[in-house]
């Protein structure tokens, strides 16, 4: 049932009769797209040719975590970073990457094209905007409300408290999914008000939506009201949300080698008291720990500041985790790259200009050794050049991990070849 729906989703956004998108959008996507599926290698030589599987997966991943700040399940080259709590989360969690492989299927051996990829990506906006509608309609009914009825400004108020609770607060969602009582959603709201520094941030933006909306449609608000506020909500959570990430980054810069990207473990647990929390396996398997020295390990910054631990907002689809910096640099060098005939001069003059500062000779020298791995192109999304722009931009780029790169493409693009990681185990984070 799951696939014959998808299989409808797509064979309306093909034709143009999509309710939810037309041409146009696809022709945005497209664009925005192009740098990164250019810098991809291609299921064949010609001009038409798509990309395979794993690099499709790893375009998408990359779109939506550049866009949104998402690891959107059944994406992550490297695995989900959480497991769903139940059987029906597990089913919603499988849509993105079952809608790959339709898709996948549906094109064969070319491989899926700019136009399939922006389908993708605009079939699945439409999809988790209905998930985000669904939650929605159960907070406006848990408020003893119709759907077709009203509600004041107090009253909307709640229902978007408490909306925003269940979606950033989710110890509770584990337990209940969708399914959620008033008396639940209100402990919800009582909880994180008291344990969450941002929420004073997102009740603002609550009231200063539905104010909004009371001026455009006047004191009786509906639930297209309440869904037009949500809207906002979110996209300001998001912003939120990442100013608390750049928040934990000052600290890290505040101590002992901040400046180099890597602390010891035990300053930051000195200065961060319950706020960096997370055990030492976890640490580890999330690449974030160097124990080289187990009398006095250190962390790494980026994939510290990257990992599921430091994510917000959880659906059944995605996590909201902090921004990516780094997506940041490698933006650039795919711009720089895509349409030149000398990679290696070209990314040279790009990280020069970002760093402010000549690249030093041994690294420029590692940089030329890498351009000459590749099979035809630079191989700007490998293994080896992650590790080279860790070097080079140590506060924004993680370190990667070896086995994130197991995959059929030769360690061309991330492909780790597992559904989750090792930090989805129950005992590093619970969901």
């Amino acid at each position: 049932r799951l696939e014959r729906a998808l299989i409808a989703e797509i064979e309306s956004a093909l034709d143009g009769s999509h309710a939810g998108f037309d041409g146009k959008r696809l022709e945005a996507l497209e664009q925005d797209l192009e740098p990164l599926f250019a810098t991809l290698p291609h299921e064949m030589e010609t001009s038409d040719a798509g990309l395979g599987l794993a690099s499709a997966r790893y375009l998408l991943h990359q779109h939506f975590l550049r866009q949104k700040h998402w690891y959107v399940r059944g994406l992550n080259p490297a695995g989900d970073g959480r497991k769903p709590p139940n059987d029906k989360e597990t089913l919603r969690s499988r849509v993105a990457g079952h809608l790959l492989e339709v898709l996948e299927n549906k094109v064969g051996k070319k491989g899926l094209n700019l136009r399939y990829l922006a389908v993708f990506v605009a079939t699945l906006e439409h999809l988790l905007h209905g998930d985000q509608r669904e939650r929605l309609k159960q907070s406006w009914a848990i408020h003893s409300l119709q759907p077709e009825g009203t509600t004041d400004v107090s009253g909307l108020v709640s229902v978007l408290d408490v909306f925003m609770a269940h979606y950033v607060y989710d110890s509770q969602k584990a337990a209940n999914g969708y399914a959620m009582t008033l008396e639940d959603g209100l402990r919800e709201v009582n909880t994180i008000s008291r344990i969450y520094a941002p929420w004073s941030n997102i009740h603002a933006s609550v009231k200063e939506q539905v104010e909004q909306r009371k001026r455009l449609s006047g004191s009786a608000l509906s639930f297209e009201d309440a869904a037009a506020a949500a809207d906002k909500i979110l996209d300001n959570f998001q912003e939120v949300s990442g100013a608390m990430c750049h928040d934990m980054e000052k600290t890290f810069f505040g101590l002992k080698g901040g400046e180099t990207g890597r602390v010891k473990l035990q300053d930051l647990r000195d200065y961060g008291g319950n706020l960096f929390r997370e055990s030492e396996e976890y640490l580890q398997e999330l690449g974030a720990l160097d124990d080289a020295d187990p009398a006095e390990p250190y962390v790494y910054l980026a994939n510290y500041m990257l990992g599921p631990s430091n994510c917000d907002g959880t659906t059944s689809f995605y996590d909201l985790c902090c921004p990516n910096e780094c997506e940041t640099h490698k933006m650039h060098l795919e711009q720089a790259i895509a349409h030149s005939s000398d990679a290696v001069s070209s990314i040279t003059k790009a990280v020069t200009e970002r760093l402010g500062r000549p690249i030093p000779g041994d690294a420029l020298g590692r940089l030329k050794d890498i351009s000459k791995t590749g099979t035809g192109s630079f191989p700007v999304h490998g293994l080896s050049f992650a590790a080279w722009l860790h070097n080079m931009f140590p506060h924004e780029c993680p370190k990667p991990c070896a086995a994130d790169y197991n995959g059929m493409d030769g360690g061309m693009v991330p492909d780790a070849k597992q559904d989750f990681q090792a930090t989805a185990k129950d005992k590093f984070l619970d969901w």
